[in-house]
């Protein structure tokens, strides 16, 4: 069994401000893990850093994937 934790995927609309779990989910990485190994290179840090608590602001989250501007997502043009 895997130590690893999902991430976590809302229904609905996506918070302003993520715990990792839910930035995990957002960018598309299957483990809480994944994404944290990949903070730093791939994904911004968090924005807010207070103790134990840190999260992610999905404009930083939306840069990091969507670089260079991408507003529209490719799949709304086929």
């Amino acid at each position: 069994m895997s130590a690893y934790r999902p991430s976590n995927i809302p229904p609905g609309s996506w918070p302003r401000r993520m715990r990792e779990d839910l930035a995990a989910g957002y960018v598309g990485e299957r483990y809480i893990e994944d994404f944290l190994k990949r903070v730093g290179k791939d994904y911004p840090h968090p924005r807010v850093i207070e103790g134990r608590r840190r999260l992610w602001l999905i404009e930083d989250l939306d840069a990091a994937i969507a670089p260079n501007g991408v507003v529209n997502d490719l799949a709304e043009d086929l």
